[in-house]
Order: structure tokens, then sequence, then C-alpha cells
């Protein structure tokens, strides 16, 4: 069909987005030397006052896979903001996109949504037939995160969803769902936020029962909170703290409890961190971190239904 052949001409041209070939020749490399301070030619970067210690020294290293590991595991706003320039002039030059690696890309994204080219669609039903604890995976608009930024740093990370969240159902006398993000940390939200037309939404059930997911689900609203009493988590590589949480996080958090491990660790997701960023990278965010793709790629869970809103 049509959109089948638009949407791998689309994939095509975003391969140099997912994995961009950087740098113009007088771009500085790795192996150049950090700019020397008393020079009166040399460009001086500003050090941020606010940022963590670790992003200070993962900036002084000038090393790609030190600034690489500091930004996947900001301590704030101010971290990501101060590490991406020198994560993206550090990252290595990446070859162009063949139809072999967008094929393989386009596997991925079936085996995430079970809708090889995102032409799926939703209706009201859907949404009405939703129940306590079933898992909504977000993404906004067809480029998603590669031209919103929706939540940080997803554009590295999100191939297809950015945010996940736990429908909750009444709360308040409003349907909820249950979600972390960057704007006020873990909270109720309207389902509102959800059925928005340009948002492709993917929802996921488990098999466990009724009573136990009500019974678990109030212990985690009652642990974290309503209105931000636990923040938003920058870190993507400590999926274990409680002190602070995104959004894949929580589902992950809220799924453990009832013994459901919705971490899928896929090698088909660790293989397309290895293509962008390299294998050390790839390996230690694979392992560390639960984005809403791996949960997309569970097995320990099942797929409702994936598509655009109505």
């Amino acid at each position: 069909m049509w959109y089948r052949t638009l949407f791998l001409l689309l994939i095509l041209s975003l391969m140099t987005v997912v994995t961009p070939a950087h740098a113009a020749k007088d771009t500085p490399q790795p192996s150049d030397p950090l700019p020397s301070k008393s020079g009166p030619d040399q460009p001086v970067t500003p050090q941020p006052i606010d940022i963590s210690p670790a992003a200070r020294k993962a900036l002084a290293s000038n090393d790609y896979t030190t600034v690489a590991q500091a930004l996947f595991s900001a301590q704030s706003q101010a971290d990501i903001d101060a590490l991406t320039p020198a994560f993206e002039r550090l990252r290595p030059k990446s070859t162009l996109a063949s139809p072999q690696s967008a094929a393989t890309l386009l596997q991925l994204i079936k085996f995430i949504t079970g809708d090889q080219y995102l032409a799926g669609k939703l209706s009201k039903t859907h949404y009405a037939n939703l129940k306590k604890g079933d898992i909504m995976l977000r993404r906004t608009g067809l480029l998603g995160c590669k031209q919103w930024m929706v939540v940080p740093l997803c554009k590295y990370w999100a191939l297809v969803y950015e945010h996940a969240g736990l429908y909750y159902g009444y709360y308040g006398g409003k349907l909820r769902v249950y979600e972390s993000s960057n704007e006020g940390g873990v909270q109720f939200k309207h389902i509102d936020t959800w059925t928005k037309k340009d948002s492709y939404v993917g929802m996921h059930r488990s098999r466990v029962d009724a009573a136990t997911i009500a019974k678990k689900f109030d212990a985690l609203v009652a642990k974290y909170g309503t209105n931000g009493k636990t923040p938003y988590n920058y870190n993507l590589l400590d999926k274990y703290t409680d002190k602070a949480l995104y959004c894949s996080q929580l589902v992950w958090k809220f799924y453990n409890s009832v013994g459901v491990n919705v971490d899928s660790d896929h090698p088909l997701y660790a293989e397309w961190l290895k293509v962008n960023y390299g294998p050390l990278l790839a390996g230690y965010v694979s392992k560390n971190a639960v984005a809403p793709d791996e949960i997309g790629m569970s097995a320990n869970i099942y797929r409702i239904a994936a598509g655009w809103n109505p």
C-alpha cells in the first residue's frame, strides 16, 4: 500500500537522525585536545555552576563514553543541557542508512507495536475497555522525539514510544492515568492527555487478577503520592531508586510488585542502541534502564491494541 512506501522512505530519511553521520571537518573530535583557557583565540566552553560533579568531570574528560554515561545518568535538566552539546560533538561518525538497516528498523517497530508501519487506529471502544493497571505507551506525532523533545533525552532512547503510564480509572471523579513526567513528577493526569489526535498509543495488559492489581495499585499511589511527592528521575540508568521515578520506571516498579517483570532487556533493542551509540554504551543502557519500548517488547504482558487516536 502507498503508506508503506511513504513510511519506508521516512525511515530511510530519519536514519541520519537516528544514526547521524556527524561532524564537519572542522568539528572537534574525541582525540582533539581541550582548548586552553589561557589562549585568547581559543574558544572556551562555559562551565555551568549548577551541574553535578559527575557532569563537570565528564565535560572535562572530553571522552565520548564518559560524556555519554554522564548524560544518560544525568542528575538534573541542567546536566542534560550542559552535556548534550558535548555528546553530539563527540559521537562517532556512522554509516549512511541502507535498505537492510531500514528493514531491520521496521522489524523492530513491528516487534514493539505489532504495527510495522504505524498505520493502526484506535477507537473510543479501546479506551472504554481499559482496566485498572493497564499499561499505556505513547508516541507524539509521526516523528515523535525526532521532532519534539517530549521527554528529557527521549530522542536518544525512544525508537517508537517516549512515554508510559498506568491506567487507573476514576480518581477524583475523572478518568486518570498514573504517571511520572518532568512536569511535576509522579501524579495523576487526566486521560485527555493520552487521547489527543496526534498521539500513537499502545495498550498492554497483564494476566494478574483484578483484585491483586487494585490492591497493589492503591499501595503504589500511597507510596509515591499523587501531586509530585516523588520527583522526576532524570537518571535513566538508575531504575532501582525510589527517591525519584521516570515514567517507564514507575510502570516497571508497579509490575514488579505483582510479580511481573516488564523490562524485556530485548536484544533487538540493545542492537538498535549499539548501532547508534556503540557496544559499550548500548550494553550499559540496556542493562540499567527500562525504556517504554522495552516494555512494549515484554513477553510477560500482552498487547490489547496500538494505533493513532480517533
